[in-house]
């Protein structure tokens, strides 16, 4: 159902009065201020991993997705491509150095950089987000930002509280932020969300800059997250995903009730133009149109409907597409097409439909084995993981992926693994697919991106009993086989047994947004101590 609403006017707390702010601008006293009259974020009590089911039958699920899926064994062989570096001798100390380099693995995109990202915050898991403009790569975690040289250098770490100081409600937490640059405007993006116990509240956070530094000034809003178009709910936002293409920016929700469930996933459409330009009038205010309560061409209910990041050419009013997994098991996507995204605000109205696309099948994937310890990594479900869109000549293509069950042969038990896909969104179809994995090792939380010559690039999580949780990455030229991925190659190993609850709930591939052919990568990986820490790197084919 479509509607629209618009943020501000008097209504400064709830629906979001523009303001500006400007990082780099602060002084260290400034700073100190903020950080004392903003509270550095702790983990509410209420944050818990939510699905479209209760906890007790997620867990249910769960276990039974250890469970080996005879039926399924031959496809899954036949069609995997298994990662050959399995790394049965793996070791502690296994170099990373030009040594590493010889060592399986060596097809994968070679590594240009690789630096340390934002240690342990008081949440758990981080949900790793990145960004990367000509100059800067910015990161974000549960609830810290950093932006770093190129070449690794920190210029600046800070809770998203202070970015957002002028317009948080009081008592808000923040959480899941998604970050992007948009290469098209060259500003950056910041979203993430935040939710009230009492009074009860939900909100959008939206920030963008102002200009191509990420540390400049921004334009900022808190969107009421519990309107739909303009019809008050109940229903408070979780696990915001971020799109953009020449014209919008896309953000997608689940929407949960609160002190209930799950409800239904919402789509909301702002224009690019409008937020770029801080608004209109003193108040800053700008318009969103909503759709809601997506269904899947089976006419369930759609849980996590990723948007996709665009790249092409700017044409003229092109359709904008997302895609999602059916929870929590199917042969089939669903693929998005969102026409006229802007035309709410052209006098008109934006259309949004949806189609089948067969593929292969996936399903909810077994907690990971770890190092040192019986207590596993949780995977969480089959939900996709990002989606990029890339229009080159006349290929039209969405790449995608997420985590799914494996049984390999010889094996007894599931494990968890990579599944990607390349949709046509002309036809419909999906152009390759395969799982990816190794047998005794658990593969999951990926992300995908492409460059500009339509190169692949994979960032996922990677544990077993003799492995601690590291980052590892993979990919495949364009030239490549269809269905084929590279061998990985480490980014950066675990260090340490990690039994302090979720992981993920996601990493992130983005391209550089100043060099078109390279690829920036940013996971989780377990330190020592029971801590998780983040690493970036960056690769090209």
């Amino acid at each position: 159902m479509p509607d629209y609403y618009e943020a501000g006017g008097s209504e400064v707390e709830v629906t979001g009065a523009g303001a500006k702010q400007s990082v780099e601008e602060l002084t260290g006293q400034e700073l100190m201020s903020l950080m004392t009259t903003v509270p550095r974020a702790t983990r509410p009590p209420w944050m818990v991993t939510r699905f479209p089911v209760s906890m007790e039958e997620f867990q249910r699920l769960k276990e039974a997705a250890q469970e080996a899926d005879r039926e399924s064994l031959a496809a899954f062989t036949d069609e995997s491509n298994a990662d050959a570096d399995v790394e049965a001798e793996y070791e502690e100390d296994t170099p990373e150095g030009e040594e590493f380099a010889a060592e399986p693995g060596a097809f994968a995109p070679p590594i240009s950089s690789s630096f340390e990202g934002i240690p342990q915050t008081a949440f758990r898991p981080p949900d790793c987000t990145c960004a990367v403009g000509p100059n800067d790569v910015m990161v974000a975690v549960n609830t810290d930002y950093a932006v770093y040289t190129k070449g690794g250098t920190l210029r600046r770490r800070l809770n998203l509280s202070v970015l957002f100081s002028n317009v948080l409600p009081s008592n808000a937490d923040l959480f899941d932020p998604v970050i992007a640059y948009d290469h098209y405007a060259k500003r950056w993006i910041v979203v993430v969300a935040a939710r009230r116990g009492t009074p009860v509240g939900s909100w959008l956070m939206v920030g963008v800059s102002q200009g191509t530094d990420p540390l400049g000034r921004y334009w900022i809003w808190a969107l009421d997250a519990t309107r739909d178009g303009n019809t008050p709910t109940n229903n408070w936002a979780d696990f915001p995903m971020l799109g953009f293409d020449t014209q919008g920016i896309y953000i997608t929700t689940n929407q949960f009730q609160f002190n209930g469930g799950f409800q239904y996933t919402k789509l909301r459409i702002l224009n690019k133009a409008e937020l770029y330009a801080g608004g209109t009038g003193s108040n800053h205010s700008i318009k969103w149109y909503d759709f809601w309560n997506l269904k899947n061409p089976d006419n369930s209910e759609a849980f996590t409907v990723q948007p996709a990041k665009h790249f092409r050419g700017t044409g003229s009013n092109p359709p904008a597409y997302l895609v999602n997994a059916i929870w929590p098991k199917d042969n089939s996507l669903t693929l998005w097409t969102l026409k006229n995204p802007i035309g709410y605000w052209r006098g008109g109205s934006a259309s949004l439909s949806q189609d089948k696309v067969p593929c292969r099948s996936y399903d909810l994937s077994p907690d990971a084995e770890q190092r040192g310890t019986s207590i596993r990594i949780e995977t969480n479900d089959s939900r996709l993981l990002s989606a990029v869109f890339q229009y080159v000549g006349n290929t039209k293509r969405i790449w995608t992926c997420h985590t799914s069950k494996i049984t390999w042969s010889g094996e007894s038990v599931a494990r968890s693994a990579v599944q990607w896909y390349e949709i046509d969104v002309d036809s419909k179809q999906v152009i390759q697919q395969n799982g990816y994995g190794a047998s005794g090792k658990y593969y999951y939380f990926p992300a995908i991106q492409t460059d500009l010559r339509r190169n692949a690039y994979l960032v996922f999580g990677r544990s077993g009993s003799t492995e601690y949780a590291s980052v590892r990455q993979t990919g495949r030229r364009v030239t490549a086989p269809l269905n084929n991925l590279e061998n990985s190659r480490l980014i950066k190993a675990g260090e340490g047994s990690y039994t302090g609850g979720r992981w993920g709930d996601y990493f992130c591939a983005c391209r550089d947004g100043g060099n078109a052919n390279q690829v920036y990568l940013y996971g989780e990986y377990a330190e020592t101590g029971n801590n998780w820490g983040t690493w970036i790197a960056s690769a090209r084919f």
